[in-house]
C-alpha cells in the first residue's frame, strides 16, 4: 500500500515531527482532535468518536490514514489525514479523497501543506499505477470553515457538490401520516425483510446521480448488521399488496446528538412517487422518534440528485442546519 509513513518516495514530514500508521486504541485522540479543530473553526463537534469507529471499520488495515506525532505535544497527536483513491464508477477518473486535521494549538508549522504535498504524492502513484495522465483530488469543507476553504482555494479546488444537513424540533407531536389508498406501514422483520427491501432500496435510489447499488450482502451489513444497537421499529415500511414500495431506514442517534433520531435513507419506488407515501414515511418516522424521547430530527441530503427531497422536508418542517461542500482539483501527472 502506497501509505507507509516511512515511504521514502512520498515527502516527509517537517522537521520535528513524526509520522506513523494509527491502532484501533488511537481512536479516542484522533475523535478528541477532530472536536478540538470543530471547535475551533465552526464552534461544534461534527465528528464523534463512535462515527470515526465505524469509518475505521469499513477501512480495515489502516493503511490509508496517517498520524503526525511531536514530543512535545500533549497528547503527542498533533494532525491526521485520510488518503481514499478510487476510481469513480460514473466517470471512470481516478479520485483521491483527502481529509485531514491540524490541532490549532499547531498550525503554522507546515502540517497542512505537508499533508496535502502528501496527498498530492499519492494521487501521482496512483496515476501512473494505472497509466493516467491526471487524477481527481476530492476533500469536503464545512460551511464556516473560512480558514480551510481559502487554503484549498489557494490550491485550485472548486465546489462541485453541496451535502445539506437538515434537521427537526420534536418539541411537539408531529402530524399523523395520510397513506394513499391500500397503502400500509410497518416496521421491519429481522431474517424475514432483508432481501425484499434491499430490492425496493435499489429501485428507489437507482436514479439518484450519486448512489450507487450495492450487493446484498454489502446492503445487509452497511443498513442493518453494522449498528449493534439496530432498532427494528425504525426501519419502516410502506406496503402495497405485499409488495415494498417505499422505506424509511432510520436509527437513534445523530453525529452530534444522541438525543436526536436520524433519516438515513427515505425512498419510494418511481411508480409509486407523488402519492404522499414520502411524506407519511417521514411522518411515521418523526412519530416512532418521539415515542422514544428522542427531541429532534437530522437527516442528510445531497442537493445535485434533485430538488424535490429538499422541498420535501422543507415542507414536513425542516430546516437547513449546515451546509458541507465537496471540493475537486485536476491534479496533472506528467509522462515518465
Amino acid at each position: 500500500m502506497f501509505a507507509d509513513p516511512h515511504d521514502p518516495d512520498l515527502r516527509p514530514p517537517p522537521p520535528g515531527f513524526t509520522l506513523r500508521r494509527p491502532i484501533a486504541d488511537d481512536i479516542p485522540k484522533v475523535a478528541a482532535l477532530f472536536a478540538a479543530c470543530s471547535m475551533d473553526r465552526i464552534g461544534m463537534v461534527t465528528t464523534r468518536e463512535g462515527d470515526l469507529r465505524a469509518r475505521w471499520h469499513d477501512v480495515g488495515d489502516y493503511d490509508d490514514l496517517l498520524l503526525v506525532e511531536h514530543p512535545d505535544a500533549d497528547p503527542r497527536l498533533v494532525a491526521y489525514a485520510e488518503f481514499h483513491s478510487d476510481v469513480d464508477p460514473f466517470t471512470g477518473e481516478l479520485d483521491l479523497h483527502v481529509e485531514g486535521r491540524v490541532h490549532p494549538d499547531w498550525t503554522g508549522q507546515g502540517l497542512a501543506t505537508f499533508l496535502h504535498g502528501r496527498a498530492e504524492d499519492r494521487a501521482r502513484r496512483a496515476a501512473a499505477d494505472l497509466k493516467r495522465d491526471h487524477a481527481v483530488l476530492r476533500t469536503a469543507v464545512v460551511d464556516g470553515d473560512d480558514r480551510a476553504r481559502r487554503f484549498f482555494d489557494h490550491r485550485g479546488y472548486e465546489p462541485v457538490r453541496h451535502l445539506l444537513e437538515l434537521r427537526l424540533d420534536l418539541h411537539a407531536d408531529p402530524p399523523s401520516p395520510s397513506w394513499p389508498e391500500g397503502v400500509t406501514c410497518r416496521t421491519f422483520r429481522p431474517g424475514h425483510d432483508e432481501e425484499a427491501l434491499w430490492k425496493a432500496h435499489q429501485r428507489a435510489f437507482a436514479d439518484v446521480p450519486t448512489s450507487l447499488p450495492m450487493e446484498f450482502d454489502d446492503f445487509v451489513w452497511d443498513r442493518i448488521q453494522r449498528d449493534p444497537n439496530l432498532d427494528p421499529g425504525l426501519l419502516l415500511i410502506a406496503e402495497h399488496e405485499g409488495e415494498i414500495i417505499g422505506l424509511a431506514i432510520c436509527r437513534a442517534g445523530t453525529e452530534t446528538a444522541r438525543e436526536d433520531g436520524w433519516v438515513r435513507d427515505l425512498g419510494v419506488v418511481p411508480e409509486w412517487r407523488r402519492r404522499g407515501i414520502g411524506m407519511a414515511l417521514l411522518r411515521e418516522a418523526f412519530r416512532a422518534f418521539r415515542e422514544r424521547g428522542l427531541t429532534g430530527v437530522g437527516l442528510e441530503v445531497d442537493d445535485v440528485t434533485v430538488e424535490g427531497p429538499v422541498e420535501l422536508y422543507r415542507r414536513a418542517g425542516m430546516r437547513i442546519v449546515r451546509r458541507t461542500d465537496v471540493l475537486e482539483a485536476i491534479l496533472r501527472v506528467p509522462g515518465p
